[in-house]
């Protein structure tokens, strides 16, 4: 219980620390991905990550699909 409650506790105070970060408004088309802007290859999907939700997006890259 008590390691719990130790770990709740760094969780919270390691996120209170790290900078606030925007969401990415960059191009995420298989045209166009990432902030490079590349084109993706043949076969290669232009997804978002870490998340697909726009709020928590930090980027997007060419991925296999």
């Amino acid at each position: 219980m008590q390691l719990t409650k130790i770990l709740i506790l760094f969780g919270i105070t390691a996120a209170a620390a790290s900078p606030a970060m925007a969401a990415y408004t960059g191009p995420c088309s298989v045209t166009q991905c990432g902030a490079s802007g590349v084109a993706c290859p043949r076969g290669y999907l232009c997804v978002p990550w870490p998340s697909f939700d726009p709020a928590l997006r930090e980027g997007c890259t060419c991925s296999y699909a």
